[in-house]
């Protein structure tokens, strides 16, 4: 008899538990809803990796967005940490507190955890020729390259898997040009 009550009441908490499930929207891959489609030229961190210094307007709808994942190879072969992972924003060395969207992407090795660390600046925020020095770090806490290492610092890409230069720092630091 114990058995019997047993069996319902786990498929009780099963079936309970399936229809919680329903409740709660699946996290869909692809373009964050934060990110206005066709307006990637309005993220601050662009001109760091286009090689171009071009003007952001204090008119338009400005953001910060940063994305990481690693594949489950990447981390196997030791390239890339484990999470957790942590960005961080600082603008005149005035830490911005970003937050975090994550994006589970199924692919043939498995569930990818995609996260991006962003923040909507919005029209106006800047005033226009301000001086304004924007400097972003990616943060990790586990051992990763070999560097046996268990605590919170900022990603040093030691044999160059990432950044595709060995001694990379992922510490990016560079003045924005605001127009009106």
């Amino acid at each position: 008899m114990k058995k019997l009550n047993s069996a319902r009441t786990t498929l009780l908490f099963a079936a309970l538990g399936l229809l919680a499930l329903i409740f709660i929207p699946q996290a869909s891959a692809g373009i964050p809803p934060f990110i206005p489609q066709g307006q990637m030229g309005n993220n601050l961190i662009l001109p760091t990796f286009v090689g171009e210094w071009w003007p952001f307007s204090t008119s338009e709808n400005l953001f910060f967005a940063f994305g990481w994942a690693s594949t489950e190879e990447e981390i196997e072969n030791d390239w890339t940490p484990k999470q957790p992972w942590e960005v961080k924003l600082f603008i005149n060395n005035e830490e911005i507190v970003l937050r975090r969207y994550d994006i589970f992407v199924k692919d043939e090795d498995g569930f990818i955890k995609n996260s991006v660390w962003y923040y909507i600046f919005g029209p106006d925020y800047f005033t226009p020729n301000g001086e304004y020095l924007l400097r972003w770090e990616f943060w990790v806490r586990r051992p990763y390259q070999g560097d046996g290492k268990n605590y919170w610092r900022i990603f040093v890409d030691y044999g160059g898997y990432v950044f595709g230069v060995p001694g990379t720092v992922a510490c990016f630091e560079y003045y924005l040009n605001i127009v009106e």
